[in-house]
């Protein structure tokens, strides 16, 4: 599970254009990123949360206890081989429609947009989800 961790870190931090995204600034001209833990994932099981955190210069994929993470999601651990390695379930936004009871969420839809690519991200580096 580690090597998978630092497989979708590296990812996150070699795109170019989710860096632009997560380097965007709001209209008023503040930076749209929300900083500190932006995507929890509390896999049941596991004993600690796996937390996707911006600084404002780099990302970084940690097993820690998040801090007012801007998405919070508690997934069973089999669910979350389903959704993310067997290469069998559909695209993380169904898995997460099915899933609304266990997921809290700001309301930014920059931030929210960001923490789905995240998430895809993983689906991607792991060759899980859906089959186009």
């Amino acid at each position: 599970m580690e090597a998978i961790l630092k497989k979708w870190e590296a990812a996150m931090q070699a795109d170019p254009a989710l860096n632009d995204r997560l380097q965007r600034l709001n209209p008023e001209g503040y930076p749209a990123t929300q900083k500190g833990d932006l995507v929890s994932l509390a896999i049941k099981g596991e004993k600690k949360p796996v937390v996707v955190t911006w600084d404002g210069s780099t990302i970084r994929v940690e097993r820690k206890a998040p801090k007012k993470p801007f998405l919070a999601w508690s997934i069973d651990g089999a669910m979350f081989k389903e959704i993310f390695l067997s290469g069998k379930f559909p695209p993380v936004l169904v898995a997460m429609n099915n899933a609304q009871k266990n997921i809290k969420a700001q309301s930014d839809h920059h931030n929210g947009a960001l923490c789905l690519s995240f998430l895809v991200m993983l689906q991607e580096v792991t060759e899980g989800g859906g089959k186009r």
